[in-house]
């Protein structure tokens, strides 16, 4: 009996990742009961971070081990996108991004577990949106120390756009697109194709037109919809005709 005690201690030590995240579901699958996960904690080796969450004991998991787990061990599809996959990515040398919140995105649908909205609030920004597809343009990127899903520059630049003018300043973006000298454009292409939102595609266009990369000729602006009538960006703004939009003049801001 101590020798199965043992070892299911030592399968629990290789289970927990050092700093990082280890659920209940996890645990259970691995042979664990919630008792065994109890005893643990009373003993010393596990901390609970919430409900059906914990890492060893006297770690403090940062948020990017905990969106591993929602990853690998709860099969969510959160990921990491916006302005943050950016500066991952090595766009945004002049903003100290590594002391805002994480940029986190989901489809509207995905439900997060409260450990998780409880233990890390005030380290994230998530935003629920269907306006790309789950999963285009997202891979695995080492994050941190944990590999999580993060959005590829291509779709980076899309989240970035969504969230102007309400917490995103347009000129800003525009300074991350004007460094983005090389882009997949059939990547581009198809994220735009799929892509809901009128008014990103219309922002991305007025500003990849303006920074004259070279990519911008492949895009077949043809394929793409940009719906009808004007969006109003920024009140006050210039009516720009061929793109629909009013908005400041971002270059100068």
């Amino acid at each position: 009996m101590a020798t199965q005690r043992r070892d299911l201690l030592k399968k629990l030590l290789l289970s927990t990742p050092d700093h990082g995240v280890v659920c209940a579901t996890y645990l259970t699958k691995q042979g664990f009961t919630y008792d065994n996960i109890k005893n643990y904690i009373r003993s010393g080796y596990l901390d609970q971070l919430g409900r059906g969450a914990y890492c060893k004991h006297g770690n403090k998991p940062d948020v990017a081990a905990a969106v591993a787990a929602l990853n690998q061990q709860l099969s969510l599809p959160v990921h990491v996108g916006g302005k943050t996959a950016l500066a991952e990515h090595g766009f945004l040398h002049f903003v100290p991004f590594r002391e805002l919140p994480t940029m986190l995105f989901a489809q509207t649908k995905v439900a997060l577990p409260a450990w998780f909205l409880r233990f890390y609030t005030n380290t994230f920004v998530l935003t629920r949106t269907n306006f790309l597809p789950d999963g285009d343009g997202v891979e695995q990127k080492v994050f941190g120390e944990s590999s999580v899903l993060m959005s590829v520059p291509e779709r980076a630049i899309l989240e970035l756009l969504y969230a102007v003018p309400e917490k995103q300043m347009l000129n800003e973006a525009y300074q991350i697109l004007e460094m983005m000298t090389v882009v997949r454009p059939k990547l581009m292409q198809s994220l735009l194709q799929k892509c809901s939102s009128v008014k990103v595609k219309r922002l991305f266009f007025l500003l990849a037109e303006r920074a004259g990369h070279s990519w911008f000729g492949d895009l077949d602006q043809s394929k793409i919809d940009f719906g009808s009538g004007c969006r109003v960006i920024d009140e006050g703004g210039t009516f720009n005709g061929k793109w629909q939009l009013v908005v400041k003049e971002w270059s100068t801001i």
